[in-house]
């Protein structure tokens, strides 16, 4: 039995008669009218009863065309959904990310991917910095969203093997609870905070971040803060800045979460920015990850790339042109 045979029988029910049927699908009579027989040789009952007037499904025949007509019905759903996973609009995708990335980074992203691919299942795990590479690495997840010092940096060494690229660049700004004397400035400075308790979060990753930013402020301001306290992640450190244990520095999208219990300020001193970095197992990607680093690489920063790869100048939330994709080959 073939599906073209399906589809025939079912047109020559749908119509009661053999030579309107091959009308309907372009053919002559005679080979219909074969294929029909031939249908009946293999189930081994009668499918049509044949009179004057055309043709009549037997019980079976009326059998055999209901659960043929679902499962033509099944095939043209799978069609189009094989063509929706090809294009990327269709499929799953697991995401690695520090919690940070969840603040205003991820959620950017995620809306313009939504509008690229809205039928994509998510599986998104906030996780230390190291565990998003190794992830990726172990394609325990697609793709990873770490925020770094140095995105070249990062390739060489902690993600060596894998694909990156900056997804941002965020300013870092200090976090002060709301009552403290320099909550009322328009600028922070660093050495007005030397006596303070600071809250950082641990430098456990592999590679270079935001303590390892921080120390270096510190140390070009000629500024030794006595009392340190170290915290798991930048969430944990707003935490305790709102309880009023200490200060903190943190990259700017902590706006996108901070309560009214404390100042976010920018920093006098000139420091680095962070780089939130996209990274992705090497090779070509699959259509969804594709789709996905269109939406995070949607920038219109200048960055390291690698492999010809061209970024579009606009904004992260724009939504590409169909000519024009986000990132491309060279």
């Amino acid at each position: 039995m073939e599906l073209r045979q399906l589809q025939y029988f079912v047109t020559v029910v749908d119509e009661r008669s053999v030579s309107q049927a091959a009308v309907r699908l372009h053919m002559t009579q005679p080979p219909l009218s074969t294929s029909m027989r031939q249908l009946e040789k293999e189930i081994g009952v009668p499918l049509l009863r044949r009179h004057a007037r055309g043709v009549e499904p037997t019980d079976a025949g009326l059998f055999l065309a209901e659960e043929a007509r679902r499962l033509l019905r099944h095939l043209d759903d799978v069609q189009v959904r094989a063509r929706a996973v090809g294009a990327g609009r269709l499929g799953r995708l697991g995401i690695a990310t520090v919690t940070a990335g969840s603040w205003h980074l991820l959620p950017s992203i995620l809306r313009a991917f939504h509008r690229r691919a809205p039928d994509v299942d998510l599986d998104v795990e906030d996780v230390l910095p190291d565990e998003v590479v190794e992830r990726v690495r172990d394609r325990r997840a697609g793709v990873g969203l770490v925020y770094c010092a140095d995105t070249q940096t990062l390739a060489r060494s902690a993600a060596a093997g894998l694909e990156t690229a900056v997804a941002r660049r965020e300013p870092l700004v200090a976090v002060v609870p709301r009552d403290h004397p320099a909550a009322s400035a328009s600028v922070i400075d660093l050495r007005d905070l030397a006596d303070e308790p600071w809250i950082v979060p641990s430098a456990r990753a592999s590679f270079a971040g935001l303590p390892e930013i921080l120390r270096r402020a510190w140390q070009e301001a000629g500024v030794a803060p006595r009392h340190q306290r170290s915290s798991a992640t930048p969430t944990t450190a707003l935490a305790l800045v709102v309880g009023g244990q200490g200060v903190t520095v943190l990259p700017s999208s902590v706006n996108a979460v901070a309560g009214p219990e404390v100042r976010v300020a920018p920093l006098q001193q000139p420091v680095p920015p962070l780089e939130a970095a996209v990274v992705w197992p090497a090779g070509a990607p699959s259509p969804v990850l594709s789709a996905f680093l269109a939406a995070a690489l949607a920038t219109p920063e200048p960055d390291q790339l690698g492999q010809g790869l061209v970024r579009r100048r606009a904004g992260l939330d724009d939504e590409p042109g169909p000519d024009v994709p986000p990132w491309r080959t060279g």
